[in-house]
């Protein structure tokens, strides 16, 4: 596995988590042609899952093999002066790219039924704020911190 991310902090939590390399996408400004390189045959890889928005699609092109899979989550992030990729440039790359929903209620009630059925152990962040923190928690997705998810804690008594 090929992770990205742009914290020396955070690449150390993913080499803890099991990814084989790790690109610093800051020092790398051309990660995914480097995402390539380190695919048998320079080929590119499988599937990307592409959580970094517009800005970061082009890259995510550039790592992902012919026919492969770029997954989208999300789509924020982008400058406006910044080039977005279009529909052709998929036809350039021969890939198929998806949008990932995370589902209703009723997949997310399933998903964590086979969570804990298979002991899967989701990515969440150390930190978790309180819903009085919630500018603090803000503050911290938008600087970048956290590696996966983090939580809010509510305190409150359904009646």
């Amino acid at each position: 596995m090929i992770a990205t991310t742009s914290s020396p902090a955070k690449a150390e939590r993913l080499k803890k988590l099991g990814a084989d390399h790790i690109i610093n996408c800051k020092d790398d400004t051309n990660w995914g042609e480097s995402a390539r390189t380190l695919t048998p045959e320079g080929a590119g890889v499988d599937h990307t899952i592409q959580g970094g928005g517009p800005g970061t699609l082009a890259q995510s092109f550039k790592a992902t093999k012919y026919e492969g899979v770029v997954g989208v989550i999300g789509f924020l992030g982008a400058d406006k002066d910044q080039d977005q990729p279009t529909i052709p440039d998929t036809f350039s790359n021969i890939c198929t790219v998806r949008g990932v929903y995370v589902g209703s209620k009723e997949v997310i009630k399933d998903r964590i039924q086979v969570i804990k059925a298979k002991n899967i152990h989701p990515v969440l962040d150390y930190k978790a704020f309180a819903l009085d923190q919630a500018r603090k928690a803000y503050e911290y997705m938008w600087a970048q911190s956290h590696i996966g998810k983090f939580t809010a804690k509510i305190n409150y008594i359904w009646k």
